[in-house]
């Protein structure tokens, strides 16, 4: 059970690396939070060390606080669909990135949980079915910049 839990975990790390690697070309910042993915899932153990703990922590913070800068100018704005402005998008990928790293936070000592294991799974099949439901809806992403209609 725990083995397959640790497996499932694993494989979600890979899962969000590559879709943090597809967000590059938007934003330079997702970059460490692929590595840091990628990092988990060659080697689950990474997240007791100190150097991994500092930059997820150094990263975290940074995203928490772009992302209140973000979500405050949203509600300010008063917008009703987040996800058609850019700015919507980037709050949601940070929060995403903020709570995937609190998440795997001494995940390599623990053994996973029902809830954490649900989050995660929740976490990782939100970002690829937004994509795929935008994708499918060609009305929705007419006002996209260029860079969100070619990912890939």
């Amino acid at each position: 059970e725990i083995y397959s839990d640790t497996y499932r975990l694993n494989y979600e790390n890979v899962e969000l690396s590559y879709y943090y690697y597809m967000c590059l070309s938007s934003q330079a910042a997702y970059s460490i939070p692929a590595c840091l993915c990628f990092m988990i899932s060659a080697k689950p153990q990474i997240t007791e060390t100190l150097l991994w703990r500092r930059l997820s922590d150094l990263h975290t913070l940074l995203c928490s606080a772009v992302a209140g800068i973000l979500g405050w100018s949203l509600y300010k704005s008063s917008t009703k669909d987040v996800l058609q402005k850019e700015e919507g998008r980037e709050f949601s990928g940070l929060l995403l990135i903020t709570v995937w790293l609190l998440l795997c936070r001494h995940s390599g000592r623990n053994p996973i949980g029902g809830l954490r294991l649900y989050t995660a799974i929740s976490i990782t099949v939100f970002p690829f079915m937004t994509w795929l439901y935008y994708y499918i809806n060609k009305e929705l992403r007419t006002s996209w910049p260029s860079h969100c209609k070619t990912a890939l």
